[in-house]
């Protein structure tokens, strides 16, 4: 029995995966489980998977009987080296999810990654305490999820490019002049996954694909000419490989994370998602609008410039997001204020956790600066 420790169980990744652990019969127990907010729920959880300890991160609790029970980032760190485990699914989102990560793999724990900022964030650095703890590192998203299936049959000298689908957002076809008198619940409103509200917002401007660009380079060792995106507004097509002979090879699915993240977190699972009907289904493909959606393009150029501009990238947005959502800022702004913080120069490459966290501050500063 693999023992699995589930970190942000509240949300759309973590609750997925217990629904699975719960209704799958898989061969996975689960001693540890996080939440921000939300005790009461945490605590019927642990009680409902029989799990040792819990941790909320986001505020203090109270002892409850017959676990044991930790407080904030400090205290997750703490559950995390008290826990015996196999394997940490990260499901917390955004940058706090760096920490938690970094914490699993100092442990030695392996990690069952779908907090994609980790990767953004820290960079090699996150790969260099993997490899020092002995620890691996296993993408959860349904795009890296995909690509390192396909990567397991072909020899990496084989593959000419990575192509990461996107669904285009709930913006695909709206015209630009129209993007001033865009709603947070417009944005909100994703046509193919549901998904938490910040993912959902990145998802409309395209920013979440941005990150998946930037995180799948560092995943598999791709430079910014070997990544291509499609936009795919069906979402069957998960992410395919172009192979140097000219074919080009792709994993289809159901749009249900379950099968990322249980493939993730154990070997040999039967029956995780729907098989795919044939019969009716149609598939289309376009070219990305860079010029509409400059976000994702900046991808692009974040790689070619490296040093710490994935981290600036990743801060701004998530200040102007957080913005957007409380209607302050309009949708236009919020991408000018991403772009404009990335005008500055981010040339610092990341060794520590420490200057990691220097450099958030700062990014974060210079993106409220511009709100």
């Amino acid at each position: 029995m693999k023992r699995v420790i589930i970190l942000g169980c509240t949300g759309s990744i973590g609750s997925t995966a217990l629904e699975a652990i719960r209704t799958k019969h898989l061969d996975l127990t689960v001693v540890g489980l996080s939440a921000n907010s939300n005790a009461p729920q945490l605590v019927a959880l642990a009680r409902e998977f029989s799990s040792e300890a819990i941790c909320l991160t986001g505020m203090a609790i109270e002892s409850v009987s017959g676990l044991r029970t930790y407080s904030n980032f400090t205290g997750l760190e703490q559950m995390l080296h008290s826990l015996d485990a196999d394997i940490v699914l990260n499901a917390i989102s955004g940058f706090d999810g760096l920490r938690a990560s970094l914490a699993a793999l100092s442990c030695g724990f392996d990690l069952a990654l779908a907090n994609k900022e980790s990767v953004v964030c820290a960079g090699s650095y996150l790969f260099e305490v993997a490899k020092e703890h002995n620890a691996s590192i296993i993408p959860v998203d349904s795009e890296h999820s995909a690509l390192a299936e396909l990567l397991k049959g072909h020899d990496r000298k084989q593959v000419q490019s990575l192509i990461i689908t996107a669904s285009g957002g709930p913006f695909r076809t709206l015209d630009a002049s129209r993007f001033a008198g865009i709603t947070v619940e417009q944005a909100l409103a994703h046509p193919t996954w549901n998904m938490g509200k910040k993912i959902s917002i990145d998802s409309a401007t395209l920013a979440n694909k941005a990150l998946e660009v930037i995180e799948a380079s560092h995943l598999f060792g791709f430079d910014a000419d070997h990544i291509e995106v499609v936009i795919h507004p069906q979402s069957i097509v998960h992410s395919m490989i172009r192979t140097f002979d000219g074919a080009v090879y792709a994993q289809l699915g159901n749009p249900d994370m379950t099968l990322p993240i249980i493939n993730a977190l154990c070997e040999g699972a039967t029956s995780l998602v729907r098989p795919l009907d044939f019969t009716s289904l149609s598939l289309s493909f376009e070219q990305p609008d860079f010029k509409r959606f400059p976000l994702l393009g900046l991808a692009f150029e974040i790689l070619r410039r490296k040093g710490s501009s994935a981290l600036a990238f990743n801060a701004a947005d998530e200040v102007a997001v957080h913005a957007f959502m409380q209607q302050r800022i309009s949708y236009p702004k919020l991408i000018e204020v991403v772009l404009r913080t990335l005008d500055q120069r981010w040339d610092e490459e990341v060794s520590s956790f420490s200057q990691i966290l220097a450099l958030d501050a700062k990014a974060r500063q210079i993106a409220s600066s511009l709100l």
